[in-house]
């Protein structure tokens, strides 16, 4: 590799910095706007450097989407692109020199230098697919958010419009539930509503699993409850549940979409995984290959223990090291709580783990890890899993 090409990204301009093989700064603190006018000018700037198509290698860090047009740009005119995990070059830029100095123009210096001493870096083989897969699946786990943040403020409502309302549905805010707030909003309203109004509402809703009887117990614990009756208040109770409403038809559209992206997996023959879990799963992992064993994928999730010794001082509690993909690591979690109760090598090993006295959460932490053995395993080979027999 002839020359080493360091690119600080941001939002709106980048950073570069070209290193030949002995040493020889070419380039340093070169701006270029994230833009086609300035791909074009970084690769006049990189031509005249020397640093030739074929013979030069880029490295960046891996942060988000910013550099994501920059790298096909360069890999579609013959660059090499080497992906760096941000933690690494952090300590590596505060080790070139004892003052405290961090900007643009060291950022990507560092990165050449990096590249150049040959420090651990990765090609990347993230596919187009595989960012669009992993940015709807993350716009998936914010709706889910955006849910459970206005479930929680519609709770806080009801807890004072009409608190015995909780617990009279098996969901305050499924469909029957949904359909008494948002059209009366209150205690007081309901105590005043006719029952066969009240009666109506919860039969359509549930599909007739609710009626008269439960209309007739729903006003008398409106009529006796101490909520308050609030016009703002059921105002916004409603304004929430229309949000909670239109979010879930916004996740049932990407579930979908995910559902088609995901189609043929041989990842979703594993028990536990359903097509939310493996659209997230595949979009964190990319392209298996980048692993060279399940413990990699583990490392990348965060999972691994953190580890504290120091002469003949060695830590009794091992924490995971959370240093990985957080995303990675809920999709995980999720698929190794469920897969434990169906695949029967799983279950073992949870029942296993809980027999010595390892709490819920540790017992999952550990199903999480073997989970990832059979992961790599059918993402390698390409193969469904075959599930053991009980």
């Amino acid at each position: 590799m002839r020359c080493c090409i360091g690119i600080d990204l941001a939002k709106r301009k980048h950073s570069a910095a070209v290193i030949a093989e002995g040493g020889e700064r070419r380039l340093l603190d070169f701006e270029f706007r994230n833009d086609g006018e300035g791909f074009a000018a970084l690769l006049a700037k990189l031509t005249e450097a020397g640093a030739m198509p074929g013979e030069s290698g880029v490295c960046l860090e891996a942060t988000g989407h910013y550099g994501r047009n920059l790298i096909a740009f360069l890999e579609a005119r013959g660059y090499q692109v080497f992906e760096v995990n941000p933690l690494l070059t952090s300590n590596w830029r505060k080790a070139m020199s004892v003052r405290k100095v961090k900007n643009d123009a060291v950022d990507a210096e560092a990165l050449a230098l990096w590249l150049l001493a040959g420090n651990p870096t990765e090609r990347r083989r993230t596919k187009s697919e595989t960012d669009d897969l992993r940015s709807l699946s993350r716009s998936r786990t914010s709706l889910s958010h955006i849910v459970g943040d206005c479930k929680r403020k519609a709770h806080a409502i009801v807890d004072v419009v009409f608190p015995e309302f909780h617990g009279f549905f098996c969901d305050d805010f499924g469909r029957a539930g949904t359909a008494v707030l948002s059209r009366w909003g209150s205690a007081a309203n309901v105590a005043a509503a006719r029952v066969d109004s009240v009666e109506k509402a919860i039969r359509e809703a549930s599909g007739g699993r609710f009626g008269r009887a439960d209309a007739e117990r729903l006003k008398a614990l409106a009529k006796s409850s101490v909520g308050q009756h609030s016009g703002p208040l059921a105002f916004q109770l409603r304004q929430l549940l229309a949000q909670i409403e239109f979010t879930r038809g916004q996740m049932a559209d990407l579930d979908r979409e995910l559902g088609r992206l995901v189609a043929g997996s041989p990842i979703t023959t594993i028990p536990g995984i359903g097509t939310v879990c493996a659209a997230g799963i595949l979009g964190e992992i990319g392209d298996v290959s980048r692993f060279e064993s399940a413990s990699k994928i583990v490392a990348f999730a965060g999972c691994d223990p953190s580890v504290f010794e120091s002469g003949e001082y060695e830590g009794s509690q091992a924490h995971l090291s959370k240093r990985g993909s957080p995303y990675l690591r809920w999709y995980l979690w999720l698929a190794a709580d469920r897969a434990r109760r169906f695949d029967p090598v799983l279950r073992d090993y949870y029942l296993k783990k809980r027999s010595e006295g390892k709490c819920h959460r540790v017992a999952i932490s550990a199903v999480v890890r073997k989970l990832c053995s059979i992961v790599f395993a059918v993402l390698k080979d390409d193969k469904p899993y075959v599930c053991p027999v009980a």
